[in-house]
């Protein structure tokens, strides 16, 4: 474990940095990220990742297993929630209900650093498609 892992606020502006420099362009080297794009995250942590998208003109939805991670989120994000461009959902990604829970589908979805916390990966590629 790195020593900003426990401290959650860096951890999350590392998040946004890195999604800033290196998730965002390697997205857009297929296609552009423009406004009001819709950008689910899979094991969103504090929603550090989906800052920088909501920071483009995204909306997002973040998904995480860990309750407490949504807590800080909760602490870091406090403007953009209220202004409805994000929005979370504790919940394990196999009980989630595409209509129930995110209000409809997803142009983007996000996976980083989360895949292999996730059981049965083969099963959750065939879930995104519900997405």
């Amino acid at each position: 474990m790195f020593e900003f892992h426990a401290d959650r606020k860096r951890y999350f502006d590392i998040q946004v940095l890195n999604a800033e420099k290196y998730v965002i362009p390697f997205i857009e080297e297929k296609f552009p990220i423009v406004v009001g794009m819709r950008v689910l995250e899979i094991g969103c942590g504090e929603g550090g990742v989906l800052k920088a998208f909501i920071n483009k003109g995204c909306v997002g939805v973040g998904v995480e297993l860990d309750a407490p991670r949504i807590v800080d989120a909760q602490k870091f994000l406090p403007e953009d929630i209220a202004a409805g461009k994000l929005s979370f959902v504790v919940k394990d990604i196999y009980e989630v209900d595409v209509e129930k829970d995110f209000n409809g589908l997803f142009d983007i979805i996000i996976l980083k650093d989360v895949i292999e916390h996730i059981h049965d990966q083969a099963k959750l590629i065939g879930w995104m498609k519900n997405f």
